[in-house]
């Protein structure tokens, strides 16, 4: 699923000096409300659109305050790309502790359901990772050599008790398209809320279930 994000303990986006870390339940939640103000901004405006007062508008924040947390924009984008990665994270945890027995018994639908879909739900609610993990963003990108490895690693676990012959060099190949194919989508031309839900929820979920199909044939 992921294209590769940023190492988990700190996404690779070019940054000033390191953003402070809110001591309170206050600090938090206005740190919070300044990340969900980035992701609405670059949804609407892309990276253009963001600057310092733009969240600070945005989040309904003090300059100063802002300022206080954040040294500048490319430590708020830093911060959107650590939340992002820890929640892909957590669902990559969840998946490592699924029972071997249950994913041998699934259908390939209900494999790529359980395996594949909520990295791709994850991706489909949140509009900016798709802006993050795009590589026209260049140096700023979503960027996790360990995140990656991580999916890739539960990917051919899974396939590997589903397709017992198969090799280790096919089984890297088999993980490598199941994490190529939603990959193709960052490098497309933008598309409009709905057709992107579709895109994400029902046509890449479609192309995965038919590649893994044709492996066992």
């Amino acid at each position: 699923m992921t294209p590769e994000l940023a190492p988990t303990t700190r996404p690779s986006v070019k940054a000033g000096r390191t953003p402070r870390k809110p001591q309170q339940d206050r600090g938090h939640e206005r740190v919070a409300a300044i990340l969900d103000a980035c992701a609405k901004v670059l949804q609407r405006d892309g990276e253009a659109g963001l600057t310092m007062h733009r969240l600070a508008k945005e989040s309904g924040t003090s300059i100063g305050s802002l300022y206080h947390f954040f040294p500048d924009k490319h430590s708020v984008l830093a911060a959107l790309n650590q939340r992002h990665t820890d929640a892909l994270c957590t669902i990559t945890k969840r998946l490592e502790q699924i029972d071997d027995h249950v994913w041998k018994r699934l259908s390939t639908a209900q494999m790529v359901e359980r395996l594949i879909v909520p990295f791709l739900e994850y991706i489909a609610r949140h509009r900016d990772i798709q802006l993050l993990l795009s590589p026209t963003l260049g140096d700023r990108q979503l960027h996790s050599p360990a995140l990656r490895a991580a999916v890739r690693s539960i990917y051919e676990k899974v396939l590997h008790m589903r397709l017992p012959d198969a090799s280790a060099e096919d089984l890297r190949a088999y993980s490598a398209v199941l994490l190529s194919i939603p990959s193709g989508m960052f490098h497309s031309a933008p598309e409009t809320n709905e057709s992107l839900e579709r895109i994400w929820l029902q046509e890449i979920p479609r192309a995965l279930i038919g590649y893994l199909n044709a492996l066992g044939d």
